[in-house]
């Protein structure tokens, strides 16, 4: 694509949330730099035969590096890929996605499949039941979790807690539900059947990278969402 043209296209979405290249010469004007949590996510270099799941895509800076590495992409996200601008970066680079217009919570096995790699970057604290996300996430996840959020790392250190915020009052967005500590993070995923391998902070963001380790489902998450036999 000429460099006019995808300047042009870059020009009309209306809102950019990630800023970053999309061809030599062509730089989104979005509002916040993914570019230190890609390095931080250690994604591996070839990520040919790999299956990743990228939940709450944005913009899509993660999907489009994931699919230059090789993977076979599934982006999903409530919104159209219209409304963001999802699909001026497929159009200028020319990658191909599964894009899928759904919410986090509509999200099935059946439909989808298994992934070997799942990011759920900067959308927890976004959702009314956080546990119902993180369950739906451990259906999908054939292997490795990278899960980042908002954290509260003053909130009773040593105790899972999480801090609910009414309407707008946290940075005057009313998307914004619960903000959970380290501890609170860590045991939610636990209940989950993951193990955590890591996990970094930085100010009030934590990224934990995670996998899955279960033979079959956490009983704990049967009696939540489940059925009992018989």
């Amino acid at each position: 694509m000429e460099q006019r043209l995808a300047i042009d296209l870059v020009a009309k979405v209306n809102h950019w949330h990630h800023k970053f290249k999309l061809m030599e010469g062509v730089v989104t004007p979005g509002s916040y730099d993914p570019g230190f949590l890609l390095n931080l996510l250690e994604l591996p270099p070839d990520m040919r035969g790999i299956r990743a799941l990228d939940i709450g895509p944005s913009d899509g800076f993660f999907s489009m590096h994931m699919a230059l590495r090789g993977a076979e992409v599934t982006s999903v996200d409530y919104r159209a890929k219209t409304a963001h601008g999802f699909a001026t970066m497929e159009a200028i680079t020319g990658l191909r996605f599964d894009y899928r217009q759904a919410n986090v919570y509509e999200l099935t096995r059946a439909d989808l499949g298994g992934f070997d790699i799942v990011l759920f970057l900067g959308v927890l604290y976004h959702l009314p039941d956080m546990m119902r996300a993180l369950d739906i996430v451990d259906h999908l996840c054939d292997g490795r979790l990278l899960l980042e959020t908002a954290f509260e790392p003053s909130l009773f250190p040593g105790t899972a807690v999480a801090r609910y915020y009414e309407s707008a009052t946290l940075g005057n967005d009313r998307t914004n539900f619960w903000v959970p500590n380290r501890e609170c993070i860590l045991a939610m995923l636990r209940d989950c059947s993951f193990t955590v391998d890591r996990d970094e902070a930085w100010g009030n963001r934590i990224l934990v990278d995670a996998r899955v380790q279960r033979a079959e489902r956490s009983d704990k998450m049967i009696l939540a969402y489940g059925r009992l036999p018989g």
